[in-house]
């Protein structure tokens, strides 16, 4: 019986697994690709191995959009001090558009998703509140060790976005929105 309740929730278990690669994938044929902009980043952490710290510049324009909403609705000052449980675990949808600026395939916040139809060119994209840092998409990028060099001129991240709001990180982009591609002349720079 044992063995059998093991074999029955390690089935689950990569059954689980698959179904979520399976919509990984799904989303990076069919979703939409989009630049957001990086705001200032940290290309280290020696506990972590490579990589580098993401900070999106979509994320400061959503949380300047919900203390505005909030101000809105009841009236109170941003500057205040907001209890704890206040402001953790909330989630939603913003609004974004392609502006092809400064580089192709650049996106832009319009607004807070309030259930209205997108307009043609708008998409959504999820975000999380944990405490009081908002959060979009991937966190942290892993590159190998020694091309940590080729990453630090990285000023976007490459995303495919599902219909839901879902994304999954392609890569980092240069000035130009080029991807850097992983290895690229990290030893002609490292021989200079």
């Amino acid at each position: 019986m044992r063995k059998l309740y093991i074999l029955s929730v390690l089935i689950l278990f990569f059954a689980g697994y698959a179904f979520s690669v399976q919509k990984m994938e799904t989303v990076l044929a069919d979703g939409k690709t989009i630049l957001l902009p990086l705001a200032p980043v940290d290309p280290r952490a020696l506990l972590m191995g490579d990589y580098m710290d993401l900070r999106y510049i979509v994320n400061t324009d959503i949380r300047a959009a919900l203390a505005k909403a909030k101000v809105v609705r009841d009236g109170s000052n941003p500057s205040q001090s907001k209890s704890r449980a206040e402001d953790t675990a909330v989630e939603g949808f913003a609004v974004l558009r392609i502006s092809n600026e400064p580089v192709p395939q650049a996106a832009s916040f319009i607004r807070l998703d309030d259930g209205k139809p997108l307009l043609p060119g708008e998409f959504l994209l999820g975000y999380r509140i944990r405490g009081r840092a908002v959060t979009t998409v991937a966190t942290a990028f892993y590159f190998q060790e020694g091309t940590a060099r080729q990453y630090e001129k990285a000023r976007f991240g490459q995303f495919k976005v599902a219909d839901n709001g879902k994304t999954v990180l392609v890569g980092l982009c240069d000035k130009q929105g080029k991807l850097i591609a992983p290895g690229a002349n990290a030893d002609a720079k490292d021989e200079e």
